[in-house]
């Protein structure tokens, strides 16, 4: 069932990549909190493909650090929120991450206790804190596509440290996972071998963590670790040998059997040392080799850092390393399953500081590389972004920021995420001191997805309703503009319209376009509405004997055409309905035979209905008599007859 799943979502991706663009950037940033110099840095951004989620970031309360969470919904992001409210001392580390339909999680670390705080889906307002395990740092979450969650930790253990995950699934967190670690007494996932976990849509959470110098990666199944832990760095590159590694990243999509991880890993280079950041690719239960992600040649001075990875569902991203000496960023690409695909050059200008990259995924299509440009004297530190449309080809990169906020501050806080249709938001810390702010950027895709009701429509009005289905936006209605005959004649949030001015008789296109909070448009096929407010016209005449059991025969001319109209300007008679008005069944004839089976006086009425809906109603007196004698002898029988002929 999973594997269907993931392949119909192949499909559809892959249906999408054909038209999805670079989206559009919103006219203004955002400034979720502040400014304020009590803001301590952003911690992470989450977006679900439904377009919810949230940031997280520490800002001091009476001079203490606590957790604050701004929750995305219908393309806004809300006013920050506590999370650790009762809690003391001072928190740390939060991360979040969450699923579709407003369901959030973020956990944190206070006074060595994890915590975690739910936002279910469906339901306002966050849980109370919960501790989840004491003598914790370091946590890393992720929540995969159908809402298990994954939480990997450093825990106090043997040889000082283990790394250790929590499962959570059914609403409710599973006992903690036993140690990871390669071996035991190493002190596992501390320093700058902090654990990192992905949460892969096949259910099962794939954790790298650093130990005792080396790099190892191990996959977990609920509570249950898997056998074997990888070891992912190489004892030497290029000649060169290793001293030691960490700052360990990883990315996986549906199937945990392909996974991207990588590192920074120390050499010996002659008398010094050398830095690389290396990448290596998990395939079931074999690494594919390592290979450099940074740039730089053979063994040498020149160093690099700054690892980061992130792929989509299908194995689709980059990796991403610094040069340390030029600050020039660097990624390897990523095809499907995680394949590397080439080093390339992301940056375009030259960079005085670190870029302090992040790279997202946005829906199972698109990726994103963000990072911060330094450009020294000729300007002051912003942010920008390369988008990929089709998850490894990047467009040319774009500022978000805007200087009226002053330099932006990466180092404090950079993260990007995106949505399934492709929308994407980037939010970092900006200004300084009591100017600090969280700041955002969200571009969005064009609208999609909705039509006119009928490609062709008639209306009995001159002033007709036009209905269309909704556009798919994601982050906040559509603004719909209306065009009849070329011409704007309103706006509107809804999905219909009635012509405010009278329109003349006969047909007019109309054409919808969807325009989003950011300015990009869709336009919807044209459509046309035939206007015929006039009613048909129809005459009358009856032939035969007025006398019961006598036929008796109407004829009926109708039509709908007027002097100055061509007939594609008029909708055209639809049904003529005869009622000879003594109870029988009315006839839908043009020519109608009728026989009364008895003397009185009745009222012939005639109903032409035009495609429009117009009516002409016509009625015409009839009076039956009774027959004169002709001697024939009485008690004979006369048939009645009841029927109608073209």
């Amino acid at each position: 069932m999973l594997l269907l799943l993931l392949t119909l979502l192949f499909l559809a991706a892959s249906a999408g990549a054909a038209v999805r663009r670079t989206p559009t950037l919103a006219p203004t940033n955002t400034v979720v909190d502040g400014p304020s110099a009590a803001i301590t840095g952003l911690s992470g951004l989450f977006v679900a493909r439904d377009g919810t989620g949230g940031l997280v970031y520490l800002k001091s309360v009476g001079g203490v650090p606590h957790v604050f969470v701004s929750t995305l919904s219908g393309g806004a992001f809300s006013g920050p929120r506590q999370l650790d409210t009762g809690l003391g001392g001072a928190s740390s580390a939060p991360v979040i991450s969450g699923n579709s339909g407003g369901e959030l999680m973020v956990a944190f670390i206070n006074g060595r206790e994890l915590y975690t705080v739910l936002e279910p889906s469906g339901q306002a307002g966050w849980t109370a804190p919960q501790p989840m395990y004491s003598g914790a740092s370091n946590p890393s979450l992720s929540v995969n596509a159908f809402g298990k969650a994954y939480l990997a930790f450093t825990a106090s253990g043997a040889g000082g440290s283990d790394v250790r995950t929590l499962y959570f699934g059914g609403g409710q967190w599973a006992a903690a996972s036993p140690p990871l670690d390669a071996a035991a007494g190493d002190g596992a996932g501390s320093g700058a071998g902090r654990p990192r976990v992905v949460a892969c849509g096949d259910g099962t959470a794939v954790v790298v963590w650093g130990e005792a110098g080396h790099i190892y990666v191990r996959r977990v199944l609920r509570a249950t670790p898997s056998v074997t832990a990888y070891r992912t760095d190489p004892g030497s590159y290029l000649g060169a040998s290793e001293i030691s590694a960490d700052t360990p990243v990883i990315a996986a999509g549906g199937d945990s059997s392909y996974v991207s991880v990588a590192f920074a890993e120390t050499f010996a280079a002659g008398a010094g040392r050398q830095t690389r950041v290396l990448f290596n690719h998990l395939i079931a239960g074999r690494l594919s080799g390592v290979q450099a992600v940074d740039g730089l040649g053979g063994p040498g001075t020149l160093s690099a850092d700054q690892p980061n990875t992130a792929t989509t569902e299908f194995g689709a991203g980059f990796v991403t390393a610094e040069q340390a000496s030029t600050h020039n960023l660097y990624a390897l690409r990523l095809s499907g399953n995680a394949w590397p695909a080439g080093v390339m050059q992301i940056n375009s200008l030259p960079a005085l500081t670190a870029p302090d990259a992040v790279t997202s995924p946005a829906g199972t299509v698109s990726t994103m590389i963000a990072w911060q440009q330094n450009p020294g004297a000729g300007g002051i530190p912003e942010i920008r972004l390369r988008y990929a449309p089709d998850g490894i080809n990047l467009n040319p990169d774009q500022v978000l920021s805007t200087s009226s906020f002053g330099p932006t501050n990466a180092d404090l806080g950079l993260a990007a995420g995106g949505d399934q249709a492709g929308d994407a938001a980037v939010a970092w810390v900006q200004g300084s001191g009591n100017q600090t702010r969280i700041v955002t950027a969200q571009l969005f895709q064009a609208p999609g997805g909705f039509s006119p009701a009928s490609l062709f429509a008639y209306s009995a009005s001159l002033t007709p309703t036009l209905r269309w289905s909704a556009a798919s936006e994601q982050w906040g209605p559509a603004t719909y503009q209306v065009k009849v005959n070329g011409a704007l004649i309103a706006q509107t949030t809804s999905t219909s319209i009635t012509i405010p001015t009278p329109l003349a008789q006969g047909r007019h296109a109309w054409q919808v376009i969807a325009v989003n909070r950011a300015g990009a448009a869709t336009v919807a096929r044209s459509a046309t509405v035939l206007v015929d407010s006039l009613p048909p016209r129809a005459t009358v005449r009856l032939t035969g004997q007025r006398h019961p059991g006598r036929s008796l025969r109407a004829f009926v001319r109708a039509y709908d055409t007027r002097p100055g109209l061509r007939s594609g300007q008029v909708s055209g008679v639809t049904s003529v309905q005869v009622k000879w008005g003594d109870g029988f069944k009315p006839f839908v004839r043009s020519t109608s035979v009728h026989a009364y089976r008895r003397r009185g006086r009745f009222v012939l009425t005639v109903i032409v209905t035009d495609r429009a809906g117009n009516r002409t109603i016509v009625k015409k007196k009839v009076r039956i008599t009774a027959a004169p004698n002709t001697g024939k002898p009485r008690g004979r029988k006369h048939t009645v007859r009841h029927g109608s002929r073209r």
